[in-house]
């Protein structure tokens, strides 16, 4: 006991030590400034001169299509590319370089008119542009399932974009708002060997453009676009690089850094002076899971059995992972779909998620495992992470499964794990901004976690035909049954567990929606202008 009760200590002490090691490289960075830059300025009144944010990754590279590191670059990448529509704070999209929108009756022609816009450098932002990012986005196959609906672009003239769609998508706009839809110029970026050259110090025509980008370094600085059409409310962003949660926090509160999208659950515990601060649990459009490789280099023969997956599915606590490692902060889930603000939430989990070790048993017995069997479960060292990967661990113990768990440090480093394309079960989330789309990653070929999971297309005909269906219906009635009929499937498989909802722990010095990630998203960045986006 005396020996782990001074591990503890030292945990601690080294903790600190790197904490404010890490401090003394950031005391440069000042705090917000501005007119009008404090926890109770507004979108619709805040001057803010420099804000700073304490990232979790480098920005290394600003090409949504062809990312390096973890989330920072496509939240960065964001506030540069030109969109034709960009998600507000509220994580809905909203027209900007779109001037008019007009819709056929069949919903399968979709024309947009771009604004009179230009880059940061004074060139015109053309219709050729956003067919060539489109046409991009398409040869990435990057969450290719948001696009399928889309037959072609066709730039009509120099400033009208033509959509042709396969099936009416009346949440097209949704698709367009997303990082991967990053407008710049066709004749720097039509090419690989172009976009690899251009991005290194590539123009803006969203509404701030770099400053300061050397890749593989810890200091990123973005600055308004003067060539925008509105005027952002912040002068100056800069991006300061703190892997490590317990540093951010001490950075957070030395006043160091004014904005972290993901702090460390002991922030809720601290007595915040409400007048400087706001630190505020995010509940995010996504869903804690476990993932199982359904591919052929599959290497553990037990996870290939549907029953053992829904054996797993039975005896995993979720309510107990959501208490232990988020302090309730998020739900545990009774079904598939993120369960916040969502109209669409089906309990479609057997006695909606709540735990039965006996069942699980029953299955385990059924299909040759009565005794268990050993699996390995890599884990993305995030926040919170790590606890909730232990309690998994210690509620399949329970019904005999021995779970060695792998964790990944850097979080980035999980991207290639998953392409070895060998991994047996893995802890992760899935994000996205509607419910279709959601469960699209998952349940449609395309889809970003159809591929990580290497689901065969087979697997996936009835799924994709129910979200078809749903994502082309404006009854809600409609879009409920179709979700679930793909739920039923989704337990039938359990390629995918659902844990809880996503959250996370957010701090900020500045007032709500000024400049922030979007969540519900994590992928995007919010940063108000004046005026703001259009509300139509």
């Amino acid at each position: 006991m005396k020996a782990k009760r001074t591990g503890r200590i030292l945990a601690t002490l080294a903790t600190f030590a790197l904490a404010m090691g890490a401090l003394v490289g950031i005391q440069a960075a000042q705090a917000a400034t501005g007119a009008n830059c404090t926890v109770r300025s507004t979108a619709s009144n805040a001057v803010c001169d420099v804000v700073t944010y304490g990232a979790l990754h480098r920005v290394q590279s600003v090409d949504p299509i062809n990312p390096i590191g973890g989330y920072t670059e496509g939240q960065m990448a964001y506030l540069i590319q030109g969109k034709l529509y960009r998600y507000d704070a509220n994580g809905k999209p909203r027209r900007d370089l779109v001037e008019e929108a007009d819709v056929s009756s069949d919903g399968k022609t979709v024309t947009h008119k771009l604004r009179a816009a230009k880059y940061s450098d004074g060139t015109n932002i053309t219709a050729a542009d956003v067919v060539n990012a489109f046409e991009r986005w398409v040869g990435s196959k990057r969450s290719a399932s948001y696009i399928d609906a889309v037959d072609k672009a066709v730039a009509k003239d120099s400033r009208t974009v033509v959509w042709t769609l396969k099936r009416p998508y009346p949440d097209f706009n949704f698709a367009l708002a997303q990082e991967f839809m990053g407008i710049h110029p066709a004749s720097k970026t039509d090419t690989a060997e172009k976009a690899k050259e251009y991005f290194k110090d590539p123009v803006a025509g969203g509404p701030m453009m770099i400053k300061t980008f050397t890749p593989g370094t810890d200091s990123f600085i973005l600055v308004a676009n003067p060539n925008y059409w509105a005027k952002p409310r912040v002068n100056e962003l800069r991006v300061v690089t703190i892997p490590d949660g317990n540093t951010r926090l001490a950075a957070f509160q030395a006043g160091s850094i004014d904005y972290a999208m993901e702090l460390p659950l002991s922030a809720k515990s601290i007595k915040w002076d409400k007048a400087k601060y706001r630190v505020t649990g995010e509940q995010d459009s996504g869903t804690f899971m476990l993932a199982f490789n359904m591919g052929p280099l599959q290497p553990n023969k037990a996870l290939k059995d549907a029953r053992v997956r829904q054996a797993i599915s039975l005896a995993v606590d979720r309510a107990g992972i959501m208490r232990t490692a988020f302090a309730n902060l998020g739900k545990p889930n009774c079904g598939m779909q993120f369960n916040h603000n969502n109209d669409y939430v089906v309990c479609s989990l057997p006695k909606s998620g709540k735990r039965d070790t006996a069942a699980a048993r029953k299955l385990l017995k059924e299909a040759g495992y009565a005794n268990g069997f050993k699996v390995t479960m890599p884990v993305p060292n995030r926040i919170f992470w790590q606890d909730a990967a232990q309690v998994v661990k210690d509620s399949l113990k329970f019904v005999g499964i021995d779970v060695t768990i792998e964790m990944i440090t850097p979080d980035t480093n999980i991207t290639p794990v998953i392409n070895k394309r060998d991994w047996e079960m893995m802890w992760f989330g899935n994000n996205a901004a509607t419910p279709i789309l959601q469960l699209s990653n998952w349940f449609k070929p395309g889809g970003v976690w159809a591929n990580n999971a290497n689901l065969p297309d087979s697997l996936l005909t009835e799924t994709a035909k129910l979200l078809n269906d749903a994502a082309a219906s404006e009854s809600s009635s409609v879009i409920k049954d179709k979700l679930a009929g793909v739920e039923k499937i989704a337990f039938d498989l359990s390629a995918f567990i659902p844990i809880g909802n996503r959250f996370y722990l957010s701090g900020s010095r500045i007032g709500n929606n000024i400049v922030e990630a979007l969540l519900p998203g994590q992928l995007q960045f919010v940063l108000a202008t004046n005026p703001a986006l259009p509300n139509d």
